[in-house]
């Protein structure tokens, strides 16, 4: 294959379209008395998100996990988190938005995320961003999960091209290796887009 070949670009939401806003993250933690990096691990680290991000559980069961989780670590009732954890996402990094922009006059441009339903309803939507990706790949619609390589070959079928044709970027290394493992061209996001630009630029991507 020659680096010309690349037809497709994908892109993770939280951490690379999104970033997470660490300020309100910090400060949410310590208004409710919950212990540093306690929100996330209560959000994406308990049995009940591997089971929503794939759609094995409604996201309201999820939704009230992580809400017992997070009054377990508060040692009390704070049902009010709730409206105000969601926030967390919201962030859209303007620049990473501009080279999707700039991408798609060349490339198909899509969105990889593990996430629940509310991705395209919440958030794409809620933002007028669902019309700039020409595919969206929802672990909790597709029932597989990144790393899992199967997530990236759902990808690839869907717009009808080899996975060497294709590159993701996550900010998640193990992401990035199951992009590869599927065949992927695949690169790290460390939320520094000069770095990420001139990655695309060596696979021969026109930016």
């Amino acid at each position: 294959m020659t680096m010309d070949e690349i037809k497709a670009i994908f892109f993770d939401f939280g951490g690379v379209i999104a970033r997470l806003d660490r300020e309100q993250t910090r400060a949410l933690e310590e208004r409710y008395g919950l212990p540093r990096g306690g929100l996330l691990e209560a959000l994406y680290g308990i049995p009940e998100w591997r089971e929503a991000e794939t759609g094995r559980l409604p996201e309201e069961e999820w939704i009230k996990a992580v809400l017992s989780a997070l009054e377990k670590m508060a040692g009390r009732p704070i049902p009010q988190i709730q409206q105000e954890w969601q926030v967390v996402w919201r962030q859209l990094d303007e620049d990473v938005l501009a080279l999707v922009q700039l991408l798609r006059e060349r490339y198909l441009v899509g969105i990889i995320s593990n996430s629940t339903p509310r991705l395209e309803r919440d958030i794409l939507t809620a933002n007028g961003i669902d019309g700039l990706f020409h595919l969206v790949i929802n672990s909790s619609r597709v029932g597989i999960a990144k790393p899992d390589p199967r997530i990236f070959l759902t990808a690839c079928q869907r717009v009808g091209l080899p996975p060497q044709a294709c590159v993701h970027i996550d900010d998640l290394i193990q992401n990035v290796q199951g992009a590869r493992e599927a065949g992927f061209h695949a690169i790290l996001h460390r939320g520094d887009l000069t770095t990420t630009v001139l990655a695309l630029k060596g696979l021969g991507i026109q930016v």
